[in-house]
């Protein structure tokens, strides 16, 4: 194989109660990540939405690094040319550096017959992840490459749970900015019991819902965080009204990751009314889609 791409899916981390170790894949919105082989080096290509805003220094990129270590670890010799289309955007709240560093792991396991494992693949794509996060990080590559839903356990060694699900969400991405630096610092550095007790509970009746095929239970429990919406909440002007405006719409709403992005599970037959209300509010797009499988290759050859 001389070239192979494929699309790599937004990605909704936390959702709620599960700060850091819960993760939803997306249908759409999605980055298209091409690799070919080449004579030599790293070459790094972005186009699409924000790719101004992306390094193409390898070292700087979150594919780029991705690549970089695959190549070093595995003694390829030859060089990889990336292409990154993004459909993502960055500083979005949906994965979009992840849906990069997660397609480069994957494509690179295809390119180079490397029968790496997914976990395997979770490991590199969070080196990549370390460039945006600062550290590496598992929550948005992990449904990039799992699919659906997705619960990073432990760090040291890495595990991932994977639980495969399928329903509709709406995904609201307000013009806003919402650095991950910001989303992170606002955060308080302790928390009540109490908090940790309802934070756990909530969590565990998402999963349980997910086993039940219950979503209007895993809404109810995903709008359940008291620890970190509460704070993330003030960076998006709008989202308290958003919230208020729609509850009787959905089965559950809260925020994408660090945000801006909103993510929501609408109950059946008032998608229309919930676009209204977030065109009142915020005249943005917003995505109609539903939990997906993750990765997908469009071509190889």
């Amino acid at each position: 194989m001389e070239k192979i791409k494929v699309i790599s899916p937004a990605t909704s981390a936390n959702l709620g109660p599960g700060y850091d170790i819960f993760g939803l894949a997306l249908s759409e919105p999605y980055d298209t990540i091409t690799l070919s082989r080449s004579g030599g080096g790293i070459s790094i290509s972005v186009k699409g939405e924000g790719a101004n805003k992306i390094p193409t220094d390898v070292d700087k990129n979150t594919a780029g690094v991705v690549v970089r270590e695959i190549i070093k670890d595995f003694n390829i010799k030859e060089g990889v040319k990336i292409e990154i289309e993004k459909g993502i955007r960055p500083g979005s709240g949906l994965g979009s550096s992840a849906a990069s560093s997660a397609g480069a792991a994957f494509a690179m396991n295809e390119l180079f017959n490397l029968n790496l494992s997914k976990l395997e693949l979770v490991k590199y794509a969070s080196l990549g992840e370390s460039i945006s996060a600062g550290f590496p990080h598992a929550d948005n590559v992990a449904p990039a490459i799992y699919g659906g839903f997705t619960m990073v356990v432990n760090y040291n060694p890495l595990e991932v749970l994977h639980i495969p699900v399928d329903f509709e969400v709406v995904v609201a991405l307000p013009d806003i900015e919402v650095s991950t630096k910001k989303a992170r610092e606002i955060l308080p550095d302790s928390i009540s019991l109490r908090s940790m007790v309802n934070n756990v509970g909530k969590a565990c009746g998402m999963i349980y819902s997910l086993f039940k095929k219950d979503v209007e239970l895993f809404g109810r429990c995903m709008m359940g965080d008291s620890v970190v919406e509460p704070y993330r909440s003030q960076l998006i002007p709008g989202y308290l009204e958003v919230k208020e405006k729609i509850k009787d719409l959905v089965y559950g709403i809260t925020i994408s990751g660090s945000g801006p992005g909103v993510i929501i599970i609408p109950k059946e037959g008032k998608i229309s009314r919930i676009k209204e209300v977030l065109d009142e509010v915020w005249a943005c797009p917003v995505y109609h889609t539903k939990v997906g499988t993750g990765i997908q290759i469009l071509e190889r050859n």
